[in-house]
């Protein structure tokens, strides 16, 4: 059998990501509380001193005193971004957000940036111990 260029489907990323949950969260289903924690273990791992993760109403915010995500850029809100840091099968998680999430939104020191939905909490970025903030708003029925 052969295949040619045209026979190649291109993968629908965020549609892969919903419908494979199971294979992200450990109960086999979208968790905004898990979710944070695997974010904010990304901030440290690559760096942050200092990372917290707070409850705004609906929205989970994780903040650190490094831009974790700066190295990436904007990719890390679009596809499945290697992060070997975490291992040989390690990927960022923030893409998960965008996927499960009813919002998403991130600030540093140069501004602030919704990736999904319109708006965005109220966040808290000041001074130099300031690098960044990422925002997800829980679904009604997530954790």
């Amino acid at each position: 059998m052969t295949y040619q260029p045209d026979d190649i489907v291109e993968l629908d990323v965020m549609d892969y990501l919903r419908r494979n949950e199971h294979r992200f969260f450990r109960a086999g289903a979208y968790d905004a509380v898990e979710l944070a924690g695997m974010i904010a273990t990304e901030a440290l791992t690559l760096g942050a001193e200092d990372v917290r993760i707070r409850c705004d109403g609906d929205w989970l915010i994780v903040s650190a005193d490094r831009d974790w995500l700066e190295p990436y850029g904007q990719e890390v809100f679009h596809t499945l971004t290697p992060f070997p840091e975490a291992g040989v099968n390690g990927v960022l998680a923030e893409v998960l957000a965008v996927a499960c999430s009813a919002g998403v939104a991130t600030a540093t020191r140069a501004g602030i940036r919704v990736v999904k939905g319109g708006t965005a909490p109220r966040f808290r970025l000041s001074g130099q111990d300031s690098g960044r903030e990422y925002a997800f708003r829980r679904c009604p029925g997530s954790g």
